[in-house]
């Protein structure tokens, strides 16, 4: 199957300020179904209208389904209605963002499925790393969080592509708080920010499955579903200049409501100069089992529509010329 590898940065918001706030309007004064009607249409446009997102839909349901045989959660290959649905999970997990700050989920509805904890987290008295990916609803999660207990939580974010959405978000509800941090790149300016919070006993969340917006050839390569993929170095390298505890986090939506899922990761990350890159790849293969074995648990709940194996064009076009020169 042909995909597209551009970067996931370069892909733009789709849709207006003026008609996502039309559709989130319907939904928050006219109810559900309301809402899921006017969302048909719109959607099925945007399937057809995006071949990227959509071939890059395609492409990662079914390689779950190879990597995953005679347990695969689809009864044969993926196909053009799966995919939709796909889509379909994708803007209902857009709306569950402003359910979320709007205080419509309940909290007995959330149930805590690792092997730790918010609670705990909280009790330690540690500020700490979380790394979330675009798996599941990390801003569901924070929201939750913050309603129930009194800390502050910061996302590392590109946030750029999304402006519309996070604007109308803060529209919602004036009481959100979205401590939304655009970080293009990790300067020692950046590092120092951070540390401030962890000292304050904040909490620091950053996505562990793209690639860098500025600098997407500092991947390291990792298994994952069956092939290898790039993954970011740099949530890493900021876990260990921050010295604190790292944990993995998901928020998958679930029959009923919302399963809540923090797994320890390290107590400190260490990076020894001479064995970086060895340790770095160890510990980014640990975070790709780790997503690998959710994605396969809610595969409709991963929102990555862009060529997830590939690096961009741009990469591949570089690694190419410097290969020539050495020669």
């Amino acid at each position: 199957m042909k995909t597209d590898s551009g970067h996931w940065a370069t892909k733009q918001e789709n849709g207006s300020y003026h008609a996502i706030r039309l559709l989130l309007l319907l939904y928050r004064f006219g109810g559900k179904w309301l809402i899921m009607i006017s969302l048909a249409p719109v959607l099925t446009y945007f399937f057809v209208k995006d071949g990227s997102a959509r071939r890059a839909s395609l492409q990662f349901l079914q390689q779950l389904h190879r990597f995953k045989a005679e347990q695969s959660p689809f009864k044969q290959r993926p196909g053009y209605w799966q995919s939709f649905k796909h889509f379909w999970h994708f803007a209902l997990a857009a709306l569950a963002k402003i359910d979320s700050w709007l205080g419509r989920i309940a909290q007995d509805s959330v149930v805590y499925g690792g092997s730790a904890s918010f609670e705990q987290i909280r009790q330690s008295g540690k500020g700490a790393v979380l790394i979330g990916s675009h798996l599941g609803n990390i801003e569901v999660c924070r929201a939750l969080v913050q309603t129930k207990y009194p800390v502050r939580i910061n996302i590392l974010a590109h946030t750029k592509h999304t402006a519309a959405f996070n604007r109308i978000l803060k529209e919602s509800n004036s009481a959100v708080d979205l401590n939304l941090i655009e970080v293009t790149e990790l300067t020692p300016a950046v590092s120092v920010m951070l540390s401030e919070c962890i000292e304050r006993n904040e909490l620091v969340v950053i996505v562990g499955d793209r690639i860098s917006a500025q600098a997407p050839e500092r991947a390291v390569w990792a298994e994952f579903l069956g092939k290898p993929a790039p993954f970011a170095v740099g949530p890493w390298i900021l876990a260990s200049l921050l010295q604190c505890p790292v944990y993995l986090m998901f928020c998958m939506k679930q029959a009923g409501g919302y399963n809540l899922m923090f797994e320890p990761f390290t107590e400190q990350l260490n990076l020894p100069r001479k064995q970086r890159l060895q340790v770095l790849t160890q510990v980014v293969q640990r975070y790709a089992s780790e997503l690998e074995r959710v994605a396969c648990q809610y595969p409709l709940q991963w929102f990555n529509f862009y060529d997830f194996w590939q690096l961009p064009k741009t990469t591949q076009q570089k690694e190419h010329l410097g290969e020539h020169s050495s020669n």
